[in-house]
């Protein structure tokens, strides 16, 4: 009996969180998708591309300059191996190491390709500070998710693009928003949300002689694992976005910024899963072997449940939606964005299922899973984009997509031993589930 109160317990606490983070990914998604609107109407398609591939260039650069130390910090912090204070000390050095690359890359950047760059509205000076900024937000956001503080973390991750919103709209008022000053404003974001992120650590996590220390085993330790994880991040980061610079290679910038728009919308599907995702891997990671194999398929197909239906409506609404709120100049969109939403829905379940596969201590595997998927994404962009242009790059991505879950779906049935059906089938428990949920819902609204 004490037994069942505390799985019950547990289980309710679990909810708890994936519901506040599910609600703080509904607020920055929204926000996000409000900056997204403002930048196609100020920017028009061709500036807007040119926002996408910065941005782009600049998430490559940071996931492989962060040296997975936001994968490792999360898996160490669920074990219960390193100091979080010692997480965070190395995770500085790793910024600062970013800097100096960074800062050198532009330093290349100036003379080769410089003024062609600015002949195309592209200020690529930002990169030199919007790279370590950017991988000292990621980590240290991951370090909140590692250390299960969900509040702090979803602070920080809805402080970004409040900022962002600000100082865009305080730049509106001063004068035309263009490309700098949006590349600008994103930087200032970031920098507001890092400074939360450290505030909300406080003194036990920023200790001033841990700070100053460089502790080389403890570094090399955390690079080791993480990059073993972070490889497949990257892999799927280029999963995601490789296909913008395959589309202005055979389409054109505008082209870029056209499928960028389709992108955000279809990525409004993902609310559900990356909420579920953030609270399950670091419970996953703290879990045994059974009950983290009890728990996984029961998530995952109630995810897929819920990405379906969201995925439906938003198909249902975005004949409207698209050139409503983006313009007349972002009609196109429209098409992309309905071939994405399978994929969407697919990589969803992904999103679970990798958690499961790194809390086994199998980061490579998840990496192994992201290269094929990035390989066939390849593939089906080079075959898919000279004829088929923006479109062509959505269906390719929805294969890729579908790849990675499929393969996901392998590596889980073979960690486990449980079964596909398990995972992706919704069962009657479930819906009898939803419907007392529902029940008791009712129950005390009447009330």
């Amino acid at each position: 009996m004490a037994e069942g109160q505390v799985a019950r317990r547990e289980q309710a606490g679990f909810l708890a969180n994936v519901n506040f983070v599910f609600l703080t990914y509904v607020a920055n998604a929204t926000l996000a998708f409000v900056i997204a609107v403002i930048l196609a109407r100020a920017l028009g398609a061709e500036g807007r591309g040119v926002y996408a591939l910065f941005l782009l260039s600049a998430s490559i650069t940071q996931a492989a300059l962060s040296l997975g130390l936001g994968v490792s910090a999360v898996y160490e912090l669920g074990k219960g191996t390193t100091a979080i204070a010692r997480i965070v000390a190395n995770s500085q050095h790793v910024v600062l190491g970013s800097a100096v690359v960074s800062g050198l890359l532009v330093l290349i950047a100036w003379p080769l390709f410089g003024d062609r760059l600015l002949d195309h509205d592209t200020p690529y000076w930002i990169f030199a500070f919007a790279v370590p900024l950017f991988v000292n937000y990621q980590v240290l956001t991951t370090i909140l998710q590692g250390a299960s503080r969900f509040t702090a973390m979803s602070a920080v991750v809805v402080a970004q693009p409040i900022a962002l919103l600000a100082l865009l709209g305080a730049g509106a008022a001063f004068g035309e928003i263009d490309t700098r000053m949006a590349l600008l404003s994103w930087s200032g974001g970031t920098l507001a949300a890092t400074l939360l992120a450290l505030l909300l650590l406080g003194r036990p996590a920023l200790r001033l002689r841990e700070l100053l220390r460089f502790d080389g085993p403890s570094l090399r330790r955390q690079v080791r694992f993480g990059m073993r994880g972070q490889v497949g991040n990257l892999v799927q980061l280029l999963n995601y976005r490789l296909d913008q610079y395959i589309v202005l290679l055979f389409v054109s910038t505008a082209g870029v910024g056209i499928y960028a728009v389709s992108v955000t919308m279809s990525q409004s599907v993902w609310f559900i899963a990356n909420a579920v995702a953030a609270v399950l891997l670091p419970r996953l990671t703290a879990a045994s072997k059974t009950e983290a194999a009890r728990t996984t398929p029961v998530v995952c197909r109630n995810t897929l449940l819920v990405s379906v239906l969201a995925a439906s409506a938003l198909a249902a609404i975005s004949p409207w939606l698209v050139e409503g709120l983006f313009g007349g100049e972002f009609g196109s969109a429209l098409n992309p964005l309905l071939w994405l939403l399978p994929g969407t829905v697919a990589l969803a379940g992904s999103k679970i299922l990798t958690s499961y596969i790194f809390s086994q201590g199998q980061p490579l595997t998840n990496s192994l899973i992201t290269a094929a998927a990035l390989i066939a994404t390849v593939i089906a962009d080079f075959a898919l984009i000279p004829p088929f242009g923006v479109t062509g790059a959505a269906i390719a991505s929805s294969i890729a997509y579908v790849v990675h879950f499929a393969l996901s779906l392998a590596a889980y049935r073979r960690l486990s031993g449980g079964s596909i059906s398990e995972a992706v089938l919704i069962r009657g428990d479930d819906l009898r589930g939803y419907l007392e949920a529902a029940r008791r819902r009712f129950a005390a609204v009447q009330s």
